[in-house]
């Protein structure tokens, strides 16, 4: 979540008098945000949306050409920040609407298009962020195609990585009778560790290439080369983006890397992390218990 915080630690603007103090009630949200850091995810988003409302919804979806462009920085700051740990698009189409008002006064500095284009990503508002991306060229983002296979189905869905990085494709994800999701990152060096130790284990290696699936979370930027490399570099082990973090509810943290061994659909087993020495009995332990009887 850098993105999140470039956006809290660039926050000293100056208010015009609007009717409340926009930059106290920002500092009000930004205090509830470092309180959360150390709750779990799903309470977290539930402390930081609930200041987020209280303190600025009214004015994000009330008059915005009424509100000055300064103080309409602090409601698109305090929008991304609630977009960026709920993920829900509520909040990001009220980014938009402040975006477009400050557009069209010319107000836009130069985090705005950035904040903008991975609040979209995140949100999974992937079609709003090829439009965006394409009108903002300055940005040198190009995104891949993207292509519903699911019919617009909820549940456990992934993006998967085809035609050599240029397309992605929505489907539901196969978890089977007894499947093993694994939680990691191409950046992420815990998981890169994981991922090379066991390809190298004998007893590992096959049934992870069988049995596996590689998902990123719910990122805000998409680089299809990154995982294609991360591919090569970890062959057999195949890697997904999810689509929607809501549709995994099963899974109760997306730290990296995590390992949830599901039996016909439910969490049977967990492991958290990989050490150095790595943890190779807890693997078997989970193999164990989603082995077909």
């Amino acid at each position: 979540m850098a993105w999140l915080y470039a956006v809290v630690a660039g926050a000293s603007v100056a208010t015009a008098g609007p009717v409340r103090d926009l930059q106290k009630d920002y500092d009000v949200l930004v205090g509830v945000q470092t309180a959360a850091m150390d709750r779990p995810e799903p309470e977290r988003a539930t402390l930081i949306a609930a200041s987020y409302r209280e303190h600025f919804q009214a004015v994000a979806t009330g008059d915005l050409q009424a509100v000055a462009s300064a103080d309409l920085d602090l409601v698109f700051r305090a929008a991304t920040i609630a977009a960026g740990y709920t993920l829900e698009r509520a909040y990001v189409v009220q980014m938009k609407a402040v975006y477009d008002v400050l557009a069209a006064r010319n107000a836009i500095s130069g985090r705005h298009p950035q904040s903008m284009l991975e609040a979209f990503v995140a949100a999974r508002m992937l079609e709003d962020a090829r439009r965006f991306a394409q009108a903002m060229p300055s940005l040198g983002v190009t995104l891949p195609a993207f292509r519903d296979a699911a019919g617009g189905s909820d549940g456990p869905m992934l993006w998967s990585v085809q035609d050599q990085g240029r397309t992605l494709v929505r489907q539901a994800a196969d978890l089977g009778t007894s499947t093993v999701v694994v939680v990691a990152h191409p950046l992420c060096g815990f998981s890169q560790a994981a991922a090379v130790q066991i390809a190298r284990d004998e007893t590992l290696r096959g049934r992870f290439a069988q049995q596996s699936i590689w998902v990123l979370p719910q990122t805000a930027m998409i680089d299809t080369a990154q995982v294609l490399a991360w591919e090569k570099d970890h062959a057999p082990f195949s890697m997904a983006y999810v689509d929607r973090q809501r549709g995994w509810p099963m899974i109760d943290s997306w730290a990296t890397p995590t390992f949830y061994f599901f039996k016909d659909g439910r969490v049977v087993h967990e492991v958290v992390g990989w050490p150095q020495e790595g943890r190779k009995a807890e693997l078997l332990e989970g193999l164990a218990k989603i082995a077909a009887e």
